[in-house]
């Protein structure tokens, strides 16, 4: 089973995902599992320099889910400046602005913030729900088969720009500082419906329950036979969401259907984030 890369397992973490892929699959394709990153605070935020604190707030205060990486030499700050579409805040040690995500819109640019002695942080604001880092053109584009996100791929983009190698990422939730683990679930279809269950366990804590959608013409995403989007698009487009505990109840079984009209592609995504007692 394929997934996103890099994913962090547990033993507990790995009991939830048996449970939510249920025999609704067809085995020809398969709903994508497995994809349990452990949350980790970024350790620059503790130990910046005064002149880097009120930035750093800043970022702490509007940022949502975020992944982060040091990198193993010095940043090249002329150059990684280039990546930037704007340029919110910049100083001769540090840059914050927003990178585009290739094949996306504006809407789904990614805020980056890059200091020169290596440490590159990319996150989306508090307001978008998790499921939005899932990079469905990249999924695509790759057949299906590489599920990566919209952060990592930012991550790498960066890299580039600033020099120096990526060596993986780890992820943070500025909303959920007591949040120990994201998880990401996803499912496509080629013209038809496919579905997959999942299962929340009411011992652990959900701070976010969030669905996404990305299509290259029609589909829609259902919840327990609820409407949850419905898109017709001309071109390629994403839509994405929060789900409420009524919708998502612990301990009980839920359906996600996704549906692709003709010859038109769907994919469904499922994103928790969430606390391991």
């Amino acid at each position: 089973m394929n997934g996103i890369r890099r994913p962090v397992l547990t033993a507990i973490t790995v009991l939830i995902v048996f449970v939510a892929f249920g025999s609704v699959k067809g085995p020809d394709v398969p709903a994508q599992g497995n994809n349990v990153f452990q949350l980790h605070a970024p350790p620059f935020v503790s130990v910046a320099h005064a002149d880097e604190q009120a930035i750093l707030s800043v970022i702490g205060d509007e940022g949502g889910i975020a992944a982060y990486f040091q990198a193993a030499t010095a940043v090249d700050m002329v150059s990684v400046r280039d990546v930037f579409r704007t340029v919110e805040d910049e100083t001769a040690d540090y840059i914050v602005g927003s990178v585009e995500v290739l094949n996306y819109p504006e809407s789904e640019d990614v805020h980056v913030y890059v200091h020169r002695d290596g440490w590159i942080l990319a996150y989306y604001l508090a307001a978008d729900p998790a499921a939005k880092v899932l990079d469905w053109r990249a999924y695509n584009a790759s057949g299906n088969i590489d599920l990566s996100t919209k952060l990592e791929n930012t991550l790498t983009k960066v890299a580039g720009y600033a020099v120096v190698n990526y060596p993986g990422c780890t992820y943070y939730d500025f909303r959920y500082p007591d949040a120990t683990h994201m998880m990401l679930i996803a499912d496509w279809v080629t013209g038809g419906t496919d579905s997959f269950q999942a299962y929340l366990p009411g011992n652990f804590t959900f701070w976010e329950r969030s669905w996404a959608l990305g299509t290259n013409d029609r589909a829609w995403y259902h919840l327990d036979g609820a409407t949850i989007s419905d898109r017709n698009c001309d071109r390629w487009c994403t839509a994405q969401g929060i789900l409420t505990l009524t919708q998502l109840l612990p301990n009980q079984f839920h359906t996600i259907e996704v549906y692709a009209e003709g010859g038109d592609v769907g994919y469904a995504g499922l994103g928790l984030i969430y606390r391991v007692p």
